[in-house]
């Protein structure tokens, strides 16, 4: 448990993306397999939809459900990075060893009950966003395309916060996301151009009203 509270101090002190609460068996946590039943996920994006401007449309849903996937799955991943950026054991990300509970604002609270995963990565995209981009996709209709590129892109991103706040350039967690990217279920949804990410798709952002191109985006290539 030790341990533990060390991995969670050191989360805690890179950002509110990294961080993760310790997870007690009591209060309204929900493990994160609830998110692949209907109901909270839908909750979300209309909300998100609403908040963006969005309206009901069909496409106007898969804007905000693109949108909600890219800040779960940053939430998802960059505890994995900021773990091994601080040399800290990192955090088991699975479906069943994760914990969620809805904010009255900002992103949902994730907790954790355990450390120590192997392959803590490869461990948390198949162990967590793959099911939950087949959730995304089949319920608002969205590209797993896109989704694959939210994943690829919120591991970088996590990786360009880490270094805004004095992480080594060449630190185990740009190298970390480097492997991952040469992997499966990450190959092929971005590269490196000019030494920094570029995702090879949308993560349609740029539809919402007074949205414009994220920094990886392939749409602001020129």
């Amino acid at each position: 448990m030790g341990d533990l509270d060390g991995t969670l101090a050191a989360l805690a002190a890179l950002g509110p993306f990294f961080a993760v609460d310790r997870y007690e068996p009591h209060g309204d946590w929900a493990p994160l397999s609830t998110l692949l039943e209907p109901g909270p996920l839908e909750t979300r994006v209309e909300h998100t939809a609403g908040a963006l401007g969005l309206g009901d449309a069909a496409d106007d849903v898969r804007v905000a459900a693109s949108t909600v996937a890219l800040g779960l799955f940053s939430q998802l991943v960059s505890p994995v990075l900021g773990a091994t950026a601080t040399a800290t054991p990192p955090p088991t990300i699975t479906l069943d060893r994760t914990w969620w509970r809805p904010a009255d604002s900002g992103p949902w609270m994730l907790a954790v009950e355990c450390i120590g995963d192997v392959e803590p990565m490869a461990s948390a995209l198949t162990g967590a966003v793959a099911p939950l981009v087949e959730r995304f996709a089949e319920a608002f209709s969205l590209s797993r395309i896109v989704l694959w590129g939210n994943a690829a892109s919120a591991a970088f991103g996590a990786v360009a916060a880490l270094h805004r706040v004095g992480a080594d350039p060449a630190s185990r967690a740009t190298r970390l996301a480097l492997d991952a990217l040469r992997r499966e279920p990450l190959h092929g949804h971005g590269e490196i151009v000019d030494r920094r990410f570029v995702r090879n798709s949308c993560c349609l952002y740029y539809r919402t009203p007074g949205g414009g191109y994220c920094g990886d985006c392939v749409l602001a290539q020129g």
